[in-house]
């Protein structure tokens, strides 16, 4: 589930601010975090996004460098889950 086209653009304006451009590999991370949000009330751990995704662990690094979870909370605005 992707965000409504307004928080589209809000995203990918914070991303940019963080020096991501965005691509559909960021963008089925980012869906995949709404669904997990909205199913679970906190954002997927690496864990689950790497298992729910079937991206390799070093794919996600790429596409959010330093702390991933932390990168795709900030860009979207989801909470931080309690784990980080």
């Amino acid at each position: 589930m992707l965000p409504p086209d307004d928080k589209k653009r809000e995203i990918t304006a914070r991303a940019r601010q963080r020096g991501i451009i965005l691509n559909e590999d960021h963008w089925k991370l980012i869906a995949i975090s709404y669904e997990y949000y909205d199913q679970h009330r906190t954002i997927c751990t690496l864990r689950n996004l790497i298992k729910l995704s079937g991206l390799e662990k070093k794919q996600i690094y790429k596409l959010f460098p330093g702390n991933p979870i932390g990168e795709i909370s900030q860009i979207t605005g989801l909470p931080m889950p309690k784990e980080c």
